[in-house]
């Protein structure tokens, strides 16, 4: 089946008339409300099992993604796994389709790619769905509606700016809905919903209501060049109409693009073996179950990564850390693994306490311990007093010896950055919320 038919067929006509009443995705000519509106639920079941097996933080991997337009997803996703839902029919209608979420990938939750960037496939689908919507194609293919009107509003001039006009009925509401497309010169193109009616409305009906209507951006061009109108047409549509060759060559990759279902993964060793080359998954699995899945790759750079994720994190919590300094391995022997993680987590003690003395007794490493554990005192005023003592290097020692926490601290840091402006880049961001420190700063 092509995605164009797949689209038709699927579509639920009544949350795509809320959706445009509400000017979702105003850019455009209503692509990503009819995308949105197209229930998939090989794209909800895939997505959901990735979720569930990818064994990442679902709540962080959501917010990189999360928007104004998806915020109401979002949650519900959140909630789902919460609630610990059987993947199945019966919870994806539940718990998605009942509140019309109809797939999650228009909504910008799509796990089956390596990029956020549209394809040409998925961009050329989109011009499209907003050429058939502009020339009425759309609404002759879905079976709720029917178009009543077409019309253009055209202006004198050099530049390209035309507002397109179309009326439809639809079945689901027993309303008569206007809807205007706006073209402009430089592409910015966009849709307003301008009204409703409860019967067919006439021509002067129509006209009245775009020069009431109260939207500022899409019919700015429009207030303001009335005297420049060149023609403004309102008729009834062709019974027949079919693209030009113009745009069946235009259109044609997203004509034909053909619907391809998702292969859905619902166990774990499934999972893993279809996404072993994922660096992301690969972590994720080690550290779920490392006596399984970690083999020979490079453990500081995982301890590093985990760190950086959860910097609170205790060293005697990390169960993948507590499985590689085990004496199964010889890591709690190894200067050059400790050394590659003892700067990156404030919990010195706490990963001291799982390295042997007679390894922590290495002079080199003794060195590090003894400047890490002063720069880790509580006692202010011994710490800036070990900055003076080291103008010079402030800078380093900040980097490479300071518990993140100092980083936050108005008076340490104020101290640092009298002594080296350098200092100013490390600044925590909570202190940056600090107005009057960071008055004081730029002073």
């Amino acid at each position: 089946m092509k995605r164009i038919d797949f689209i038709f067929k699927n579509f639920q006509a009544d949350s795509f008339i809320k959706d445009i009443r509400n000017g979702y995705g105003g850019y455009g000519w209503c692509e990503d409300a009819i995308l949105k509106n197209t229930l998939d639920y090989n794209d909800l079941e895939y997505q959901l099992n990735y979720l569930k097996f990818f064994y990442g933080d679902i709540n962080k991997t959501l917010k990189k993604r999360k928007n104004k337009s998806n915020e109401h997803a979002y949650k519900v996703i959140i909630n789902f796994f919460k609630n610990n839902q059987t993947i199945n029919k019966k919870n994806i209608d539940k718990y998605f389709v009942k509140k019309k979420i109809y797939n999650l990938s228009s909504l910008g939750f799509d796990f089956s790619g390596d990029t956020d960037d549209w394809s040409d496939e998925e961009s050329s689908l989109r011009q499209t769905l907003a050429h058939y919507v502009d020339t009425g194609i759309f609404f002759r293919n879905i079976k709720e509606f029917s178009l009543v009107y077409e019309g253009q509003i055209k202006f004198e001039g050099r530049g390209l700016y035309e507002y397109e006009i179309l009326c439809f009925y639809s079945k689901t509401d027993k309303k008569y809905h206007l809807l205007i497309l706006f073209l402009e010169a430089d592409g910015n193109d966009s849709y307003l919903y301008v009204n409703s009616f409860k019967n067919k409305p006439n021509l002067n009906q129509i006209k009245s209501s775009i020069d009431s209507n109260k939207d500022y951006y899409t019919l700015m061009y429009y207030r303001s060049n009335k005297k420049n109108i060149k023609s403004y047409l309102i008729y009834k549509p062709s019974k027949n109409f079919e693209l030009d060759n113009f745009w069946r060559k235009e259109l044609k990759l997203g004509i034909n693009l053909k619907r391809v279902e998702k292969k859905i993964f619902r166990d774990e060793d499934s999972f893993y073996n279809n996404f072993k080359d994922d660096g992301d998954i690969i972590y994720n699995y080690i550290k779920r179950n490392p006596s399984k899945y970690f083999s020979s790759q490079n453990a500081s750079n995982l301890i590093n990564k985990h760190f950086k994720e959860y910097p609170n994190q205790k060293f005697k919590n990390f169960n993948f850390f507590k499985f590689i300094m085990s004496d199964k391995f010889r890591y709690k022997y190894d200067l050059k693994f400790i050394n590659e993680i003892i700067h990156k987590k404030d919990d010195v003690e706490g990963l001291l306490s799982f390295i042997p003395i007679k390894t922590q007794n290495n002079k080199e490493l003794a060195e590090e311990i003894r400047i890490l554990r002063m720069l880790r005192s509580k006692n202010k005023n011994f710490i800036i007093k070990v900055i003076k003592t080291n103008k010079d290097k402030i800078y380093d020692l900040a980097v490479s010896y300071m518990p993140s926490s100092i980083f936050d601290d108005p008076k340490l840091m104020m101290e640092m950055i009298k002594i080296d402006t350098n200092v100013i880049s490390l600044i925590g961001n909570k202190l940056k919320k600090n107005k009057k420190f960071m008055k004081d700063v730029w002073k």
